[in-house]
């Protein structure tokens, strides 16, 4: 008999390079979403610092929020996908907090187009409370209440049993459990946010030509310098329509090639591993696409822009003083007596003892 153990061949678990290289990619590039979410929170906070008016901005809020979910849902998602554990309660929670910190920012997005549409459209006043916090809380709803089922339902339900041992390639049950749970709520909200950049980008760029109808009879009539609030209005409303079609996108591009590998999985039996590559790095984009909307947001670019004109006005204020100072000091320079080893020949020349 052989000294050698036997080996269960059958339990060995062969990964690929593709596979390990898809994991160091994985790991890569969500830390360095969570640090470009991380860096776009602070800029927030640094901006509200800088104008704490700006806190009343609905949008600006849920934008800064945004980024802190992406943040944690960036230190999360590689813990939950390549961590092993055989503990059901841990595998339910990992994958309630990875689906939730994926799902609040993308319907923070829509909430913040359909209010958006809420006060272009139907003239609800940005000062009014209710819609917000009506809207904000279904916003949240959507967001938790379909994936706490993973929190509450048997494994069973989605054909497993234990929620630690989900396929990659997934039978029926499980594919529709899935489906229910957490796509049909991504795909919604992708839609919903299609519909409403839409009817919002029609109404402003509507809007925007009878503003500039506007500007140019007042222009005409009153001349050049009677109507400065028309043109600002169409440029608010230009930087409105470039700030908020970055909402609908995030979820469209970042989500949906995820949720579509399941059912190409699921019909075909097999993993794509370069649609898998792909799908790593659109993923990560979300904090990319949140962090240009809040860059480029109306309210924040005119903090930053504040701010640039009074650091151009210290600077010219320095610039100032520094002048003067040299003027006073060439002033002083001219009365100062001069000693005799500064004296040329020439000044002895010009002086009465010389003469």
């Amino acid at each position: 008999m052989s000294n050698f153990a036997k080996i269960d061949v059958a339990n060995i678990v062969v990964v690929s390079p593709a596979e390990r290289a898809l994991k160091v990619l994985s790991i890569t590039v969500y830390a360095f979403s969570a640090i470009v979410s991380s860096g776009a929170f602070i800029y927030g906070l640094l901006i509200a610092r800088y104008r704490p008016s700006i806190w009343r901005s609905s949008i600006f809020r849920v934008l800064v929020a945004a980024q802190a979910l992406n943040f944690i849902r960036f230190v999360i998602r590689p813990i939950a996908v390549y961590t092993k554990t055989n503990v059901d309660i841990a595998c339910r929670i990992s994958l309630f907090l990875n689906n939730a910190t994926t799902m609040l920012p993308v319907n923070l997005c829509i909430y913040c187009v359909i209010y958006l549409q809420l006060v272009v459209f139907h003239n609800v006043s940005p000062e009014r409370r209710w819609p917000r916090v009506l809207l904000l809380t279904f916003s949240v709803l959507v967001s938790l209440v379909p994936i706490s089922m993973y929190l509450f339902l048997d494994p069973s339900m989605a054909d497993t049993d234990s929620f630690c041992n989900l396929r990659k390639i997934p039978s029926r049950k499980q594919y529709i459990f899935i489906i229910c749970v957490l796509a049909i709520w991504e795909y919604l909200a992708g839609a919903v946010g299609i519909i409403s950049i839409l009817a919002l980008g029609y109404k402003i760029v509507k809007a925007r030509r009878k503003t500039k109808v506007a500007f140019l009879e007042t222009t005409q009539q009153k001349g050049p310098t009677s109507a400065p609030h028309c043109s600002a209005s169409a440029e608010l409303l230009h930087q409105t329509l470039l700030s908020t079609i970055w909402f609908p996108i995030t979820p469209i591009i970042s989500l949906w090639l995820n949720i579509l590998l399941l059912s190409i999985g699921y019909y075909t039996r097999r993993v794509y591993i370069p649609l898998e590559f792909l799908n790593v790095i659109l993923l990560a984009l979300q904090s990319f696409f949140l962090g240009i909307a809040l860059v480029i947001n109306p309210s924040v670019r005119c903090v930053y822009a504040a701010w640039a004109r009074q650091r151009r006005r210290e600077k010219d204020e320095r610039d100032d003083s520094n002048a003067q100072a040299d003027t006073a000091e060439s002033e002083r320079a001219l009365y100062r007596p001069r000693s005799m080893e500064s004296l040329t020949l020439d000044d002895l020349a010009k002086s009465p003892a010389f003469i």
